[in-house]
């Protein structure tokens, strides 16, 4: 049956492919079985497309301790340039976003604090003094934001600011909490998103329940945030007779369309299958409708790891992920038709033999999807790699 499935799943594959891909293209230069590199972050925003140049960032310990890099390709190039080191002292969890023509901005975490910059040419400043983690960046609609979880008190909460970029520096120029109420328990991993209509969309990690729950809230341009509501439709309160509610973690947003946001998260509700990937979306009331189930039945049976939802201002939508359906962790991806996501696809060159995990995504001005992932070889270590993907 096992088989039957597995043949049914590639047939299915090959019949609904809608993308065209590049070949794949190595991103880091170092390469060893005693570094690790991480493409974990915050709505995971490790990559970004500026000017047709892709930047992408992450994390490895080539120097004996974690540090943050980021490579470019330029828009002509064939290859990734050299990376440029981020930081100096002990770095996780970087994010980027494109400033245009080119250029980009990158945050990350460094000694408790975290910092950023423009790229290339720009210095690297504080964007707070007081202990913080698990920074993010979102630009649209002509303005650039940042989000962290920041020490208030006992727990973290959710600070969202507006910064500015003149000449290649960064600066602060409005850092506002989500809540100005102290945090009860833990606010962690926001995920910002600024939609067309120039709002602002946060989601975070919030343990106000005794649980794991996906909070989200919004602010119009220039306004106050409303209150939290709960991105997940399920309630809190225990299952058969364990915890007090299902774990849900990982949001990631993006904007899409004119006005709309939309949202994927690892989801636990079915709790006997491990994580899975839901989605939902707001088309632009301020409002996320009801929680999607994004892999398809081929996947149901398997857990799923590092969602990614991105979209595009012409309406396009997908969600990517890994997961080992098909003996192995692979890449896959499931496109948004409008009431469901479809048939579920995996990328060629980051599926088959070894592990192909925690893919990052961004579509580009025209319309093309771009990716990395991390390609595991437990003799000569993971490197990190690139695809182009063009509509069929």
């Amino acid at each position: 049956m096992r088989a039957a499935l597995l043949v049914l799943a590639a047939l299915s594959g090959s019949a609904q492919a809608a993308w065209i891909w590049s070949d794949a293209l190595p991103v880091n230069s170092v390469q060893d079985a005693k570094v690790f590199p991480h493409l974990e972050s915050a709505n995971r925003q490790g990559m970004a497309v500026s000017g047709g140049s892709v930047g992408v960032v992450w994390e490895d310990n080539r120097t004996g301790s974690p540090q943050c890099y980021l490579a470019i390709k330029p828009a002509m190039a064939k290859k990734f340039r050299p990376e440029i080191r981020l930081s100096r002292a002990g770095c996780y969890e970087p994010v980027v976003v494109a400033l245009g023509a080119g250029r980009f901005a990158a945050a990350w975490e460094e000694a408790g604090r975290v910092h950023a910059q423009v790229v290339p040419g720009g210095a690297a400043i504080r964007l707070t003094e007081i202990e913080s983690a698990q920074v993010t960046l979102a630009a649209g609609a002509g303005r650039l934001y940042a989000a962290w979880a920041e020490q208030a008190g006992r727990f973290r909460r959710i600070v969202v600011a507006s910064l500015t970029a003149t000449a290649g520096t960064l600066g602060v120029s409005l850092a506002q909490p989500v809540e100005a109420a102290a945090p009860v328990d833990e606010q962690g991993w926001p995920a910002l998103a600024v939609a067309g209509d120039a709002s602002v969309t946060v989601a975070w990690e919030d343990r106000r329940n005794r649980h794991t729950v996906p909070m989200v809230s919004y602010r119009s341009d220039g306004g106050s945030f409303a209150s939290p509501a709960r991105l997940t439709d399920t309630k809190s309160g225990s299952v058969e007779g364990l915890g007090a509610g299902v774990g849900a973690m990982r949001p990631t947003l993006t904007a899409w369309g004119k006005r709309g946001v939309a949202a994927a998260w690892l989801d636990k509700r079915d709790f006997l299958s491990g994580y899975d990937v839901y989605a939902a979306v707001d088309e632009g009331a301020r409002h996320f409708g009801r929680n999607l189930k994004v892999q398809d039945g081929f996947g149901d049976n398997m857990v799923q790891w590092h969602a990614k939802i991105v979209g595009d201002p012409g309406g396009r939508l997908l969600a990517v992920w890994d997961d080992a359906r098909d003996g192995t962790p692979d890449v896959w991806l499931a496109e948004w038709k409008g009431d469901a996501f479809g048939d579920n696809e995996a990328v060629p060159a980051a599926s088959g033999a070894g592990a192909q995990t925690d893919p990052v995504a961004v579509l580009d001005d025209v319309g093309q999807l771009h990716l990395v992932w991390l390609a595991r070889d437990e003799k000569r270590g993971t490197r990190i790699r690139y695809v182009r993907g063009a509509s069929r």
